[in-house]
């Protein structure tokens, strides 16, 4: 499989749980009787992927800013967040946040991802925290400086791959990127 093949079907994976979360977070009335009947079926694999802290998650962090702790499966240090941001924006566009505070951690709350400008502000807070990296970082490191959740920086780390901005090695938790 070429590089632009497993990128794309990776931008394709991620889109389809993006849309799963929406439209499960879209509707509340949904009883668990229900998603249980949706998991047998074609949604199945998609719904493994999502955890309940993605559901309600950004809603309890903005109210108790708390760490989320690992779920079962989960390997530690892998961060159960929300893969789209449920609060608006915060003052402050993502890339400015990076530039003044490089070494601190943001939260998923405060990148917005949903419109093309948000998009754009957050790859180019990734690629400034890439750019002032000193050797390959992982996408957990990237998080750390540029705030989003996982689903979000490895979207945005996809598009800058495809752009040829950014470069990739390894597998797995094993990836690196490097600045191109």
């Amino acid at each position: 499989m070429s590089r632009f093949e497993a990128t794309f079907r990776t931008a394709i994976a991620n889109a389809e749980r993006d849309v799963l979360v929406d439209q499960i977070r879209a509707n509340p009335q949904m009883s668990l009787q229900e998603l249980g009947r949706l998991s047998t079926g074609e949604l199945g694999g998609l719904l493994r992927q999502i955890t309940v802290g993605d559901l309600v998650g950004g809603l309890a962090r903005s109210v108790a800013a708390t760490p989320a702790k690992p779920g079962p499966g989960r390997p530690k240090g892998s961060k159960n967040e929300v893969r789209k941001s449920a609060a608006p924006p915060a003052a402050a566009p993502p890339a400015k946040q990076a530039a003044a505070k490089p070494a601190a951690k943001a939260s998923p709350a405060e990148v917005d991802t949903r419109t093309a400008e948000g998009r754009a502000a957050y790859d180019a807070a990734v690629l400034t925290a890439l750019r002032a990296s000193t050797g390959p970082q992982s996408a957990s490191d990237l998080t750390r400086v540029a705030g989003g959740s996982p689903l979000q920086i490895r979207t945005s780390l996809a598009r800058l791959i495809e752009t040829g901005t950014v470069h990739w090695s390894g597998r797995a938790r094993g990836t690196r990127y490097t600045p191109a």
